[in-house]
């Protein structure tokens, strides 16, 4: 085998791996957004009580909406190779998201106090959320380690877009969940 065509080899194998994990992060979005219709589902068959949104998770989908606009503002500078900038947008939108999180769990508190507590679905899915938003944090520290080690950059930026994609779809949940609410 040539050099050359080792080189070839080697660039279509990077590709296979690209893609695979483009279609390992649908398939995770896909398998996370059937847990959260099935909630949605449960919720809109059962005769619930009104549901009380605390005030806290309003509060807190602030901050997940400035977590995702950091995030796109890091993917910008990732793209441009401005990894410093990209470094402290992901960073920023790492605090915010950890903001968010710490929100949520309070939340949990009046929502335990205020309502029924498993006959009202919002406890459940934030629970479930939550947990999606743990692993969406990990994820997000160890693409913030990569930019902080120069490894993402727009030539090899796939992994940090597929997990802002998880990011981003975990707000878009909770947009939803709360926009019904």
């Amino acid at each position: 085998m040539s050099e050359r065509e080792i080189v070839q080899e080697r660039l279509l194998e990077k590709q296979r791996m690209i893609n695979a994990g483009k279609h390992m992060t649908k398939l995770f979005i896909v398998t996370s957004s059937l847990i959260f219709v099935t909630l949605l589902v449960v919720w809109l068959l059962q005769n619930l009580p009104e549901l009380v949104i605390p005030t806290i998770y309003e509060v807190g989908t602030w901050f997940m909406l400035v977590s995702s606009g950091l995030i796109v503002m890091g993917q910008m500078k990732i793209r441009e190779d401005e990894i410093e900038q990209a470094f402290r947008f992901t960073g920023l939108g790492l605090f915010f998201g950890l903001l968010f999180s710490v929100l949520q769990v309070i939340g949990w508190q009046e929502l335990l106090h205020a309502n029924l507590t498993f006959r009202n679905i919002l406890f459940p899915f934030s629970l479930i959320h939550f947990l999606h938003v743990l692993v969406g944090m990990i994820l997000l520290i160890s693409v913030f380690r990569q930019i902080r080690e120069y490894r993402v950059h727009s030539k090899s930026r796939q992994y940090a877009y597929n997990v802002f994609l998880f990011w981003h779809f975990l707000g878009g949940v909770w947009l939803l969940f709360i926009g019904l609410g």
